[in-house]
């Protein structure tokens, strides 16, 4: 395998520093004997996700313990100590022969049928356990995102004229994944995923700016396809801090969109989080085979805007959410054990 970091940057390593050793590269390349070893691991999966979400998570956590050491190794070590974009790239997955065109919609969960989903899943429970949530991609576990005409220009998955904003995935919500997966059935050579980690949030201000950011100072409100299943809809909530955490690896939680300060000096470093952003976030593009693992704690992510042809063979991305630990949703899951109601979130 081939381990290459997105870019050369490391922090400067300090006396009481937890990540203590190595950050993990956010490039893992597999060979052929590596892929192929995913792939016959997840063929032990029988269980539909769409249908059968708990029964396909239980044997991708089975089938998790198949995979090759140094894969696990990769997986783990980035868990445990993460990267310093807050991202892994996992590159070289075998993508179906027999892949159907890309939808129009994200509304038949199209790709969880794939077995190219399986390996994403599989990888995925080295991470914790796959869950979905009622109110994204319509409670699919594996998600379509896909370019949608309708939808071109929202602030949604589905959008492409437009840049998807800055965010921590479902900043307003105590249920918010851990680990947002993205897994590349087919690309776009112009859309770029972008992260920022905290770790570099704190590099690039002042240490006045980091101590402020760690006051609770901004409000969010809740995201627009969560809204209809929440009883108040329109409430604000928060204050939050945008860093918390260690100094040297510190939490994030940040919304352009849905994000603002409660006092003028928070709205203005606010607006300067999301500038230093665009000025030194990290860019991926994602090439069929690519599975982007994002640390929602560790790091923001967004999306560039790109031209889709609409002809059956534009950028078609499998969707997940992982949780570290399954057990604190248990009382906010429906029937099926591995979705969350929305009226929770």
């Amino acid at each position: 395998m081939e381990r290459a970091p997105l870019n050369r940057h490391r922090p400067t390593k300090k006396e009481n520093d937890i990540s203590v050793h190595e950050l993990q590269p956010s490039l893992f390349t597999l060979d052929t004997a590596t892929a192929e070893a995913i792939r016959t691991a997840a063929l032990a999966i029988t269980a539909d996700a769409n249908t059968e979400p708990d029964e396909f998570g239980r044997q991708a956590l089975a089938a998790s313990f198949a995979l090759p050491e140094e894969v696990r190794a990769a997986l783990l070590n980035f868990s445990d100590v993460g990267s310093d974009t807050g991202i892994l790239v996992v590159r070289g997955l075998i993508v179906d022969s027999d892949l159907v065109d890309t939808p129009l919609d994200n509304k038949l969960g199209i790709g969880a049928t794939t077995v190219f989903a399986k390996e994403m899943a599989v990888l995925a429970h080295v991470l914790g356990s796959m869950v979905a949530y009622e109110a994204e991609g319509n409670g699919h576990l594996i998600q379509d995102m896909v370019p949608n005409p309708k939808l071109a220009t929202t602030q949604q998955s589905q959008g492409s004229k437009v840049e998807l904003e800055a965010h921590t995935e479902q900043c307003f919500s105590n249920y918010k994944p851990d680990y947002v997966i993205l897994g590349a059935l087919r690309g776009d050579p112009e859309a770029l995923t972008y992260a920022f980690s905290g770790r570099k949030i704190a590099e690039l201000m002042s240490p006045e700016e980091v101590a402020m950011l760690r006051k609770p100072l901004w409000a969010t409100t809740i995201d627009e396809s969560f809204q209809p299943y929440i009883p108040n809809p329109d409430e604000i909530r928060g204050p939050f801090a945008i860093l918390n955490g260690p100094d040297d690896d510190p939490y994030v939680l940040v919304d352009q969109d849905l994000m603002h300060g409660i006092t003028a000096a928070a709205q203005e470093l606010l607006q300067k989080v999301v500038k230093v952003y665009i000025e030194h976030r990290d860019a991926h593009n994602l090439q069929a085979g690519d599975l982007l693992m994002l640390d929602n704690l560790r790091a923001m992510h967004g999306r560039s805007m790109y031209t889709p042809r609409f002809d059956g063979k534009d950028r078609f991305i499998a969707r997940g959410f992982v949780v570290r630990d399954r057990r604190r949703l248990w009382p906010q899951l429906l029937n099926d054990r591995r979705t969350v109601g929305a009226v929770h979130s």
